[in-house]
């Protein structure tokens, strides 16, 4: 049994790694993709945008479809979306077609981010979650540092399509396995079965530590949005390197987050009080953050960007750990997820737009940003706090019963 949940578990990365890198084949293929089909800057930023508004959109239904068809049968069809969008993508005539094809990939991204961390949760008991999810919680940097290093190689010989060629054969590839491996145990309590009605939406939606978190990973998603959007640019205008230097220090960021986040696992196995962590990986977040438009000399800039990546994998690996406890019964963690990765989204798709927007009024003084991340680390260090508290009641909560049995 235990080969058979490590089996599905690096099914499920691996599924998120091929859906990451469909998401993010846009970037590095902007240039070609631009001058191809003839769009604007802005034009070519809006494909990268539809996902994170697909995200914004079906984070809580995904929750709720989840408790009804069951991950499973979801985490297919987010496969199926990946394949279709980047099959339409591949073949598309004109940048209206693109844009159709974004917004179904984009509706695979978002499915996938709720249910790969539902089945995962499921296969494993909650004492020995931290590994799994740490692992998890890289999809997306193994997803960017595999399509941005493929590419190079890719877009010379076939353009930038195939890419997209690329992706729809991975994801028919991962189709076929998770259909074929990917069994998902049933919820520990049988609510059925004990004459309790079926957890609804509701039931999701009460859980005020499943909010909290939600508000722990907006703050969180405020400070890596901000550094993964702008960090560059930043670079190439205050420190004067050039683009190619900027965008190879940036990447360097995943190599941290890899490292930081395999660590993050064995540590999450390790840790009983797993919500105090979280304020000390929710104080790191924010003090790195502060330093993202402060940094002033290209000696320390390898070392400080691989700490980056470090730091920044930490909160969500123990965010994807502690979120399926937060859960009122086991059929509603897919609920309690989907409120973390709503957080996520909500961050990623607004922050980009208010730090260009502070940074351009101010004539393009990066430090005036500075005080937006260092408020959303203290506010991430409050949040994570609560959640502590609330934790705290909730398993006093549950020994009490006991006690007086």
């Amino acid at each position: 049994m235990k080969n058979r949940v490590w089996l599905v578990t690096l099914i499920v990365v691996l599924t998120g790694v091929v859906v990451a890198a469909c998401n993010f084949k846009v970037p590095p293929t902007m240039v070609v993709l631009m001058d191809e089909l003839q769009v604007s800057v802005t034009e070519g930023g809006t494909l990268m945008s539809m996902s994170v508004i697909a995200g914004i959109i079906l984070a809580i239904p995904a929750g709720g479809i989840i408790m009804k068809i069951g991950p499973k049968k979801l985490g297919a069809f987010s496969l199926v979306c990946t394949l279709i969008g980047s099959v339409v993508g591949a073949i598309a005539p004109n940048f209206t077609i693109l844009m159709i094809s974004r917004a179904i990939e984009g509706i695979g991204f978002a499915f996938i981010s709720v249910v790969a961390p539902s089945i995962i949760a499921l296969c494993f008991p909650p004492e020995k979650r931290g590994l799994p999810m740490a692992l998890w919680a890289l999809w997306i940097s193994l997803g960017m540092l595999f399509i941005f290093n493929v590419t190079n190689a890719i877009v010379p010989v076939f353009g930038w399509r195939g890419d997209w060629w690329l992706v729809a054969i991975l994801a028919a590839i991962m189709l076929v396995l998770f259909v074929l491996f990917v069994k998902v145990p049933e919820p520990e309590s049988d609510t059925a079965e004990q004459g309790v009605p079926k957890p609804s939406l509701k039931e999701g939606f009460q859980s005020v530590s499943s909010w909290l978190l939600c508000l722990v990973f907006i703050c969180f998603s405020t400070v890596v949005s901000a550094f993964t959007t702008y960090f560059p640019t930043y670079i190439v205008q205050v420190l004067g390197l050039d683009v190619a230097a900027a965008n190879a220090y940036s990447g360097f960021m995943a190599i941290g987050m890899i490292v930081g986040g395999l660590a993050m696992g064995f540590v999450l196995n390790k840790v009983k009080n797993r919500p105090a962590l979280l304020i000390v990986c929710m104080a790191l977040t924010g003090i790195f953050g502060y330093f993202t438009f402060e940094v002033t000399s290209v000696n320390t800039l390898l070392a400080y960007v691989f700490f980056v990546g470090v730091a920044y994998s930490t909160p969500a690996a123990t965010i994807f750990t502690v979120a399926p406890d937060t859960a009122l019964s086991p059929a509603s963690i897919g609920m309690a997820l989907s409120l973390c990765i709503l957080g996520q989204n909500v961050a990623s798709g607004l922050v980009p737009v208010i730090v260009g927007a502070v940074v351009e009024s101010s004539g393009y003084v990066w430090s005036s940003a500075t005080p937006i991340l260092l408020g959303a680390g203290i506010m991430g260090v409050v949040f994570a706090i609560l959640f502590l508290v609330e934790m705290n009641k909730k398993a006093a909560a549950q020994i009490r019963p006991g006690k007086s049995m």
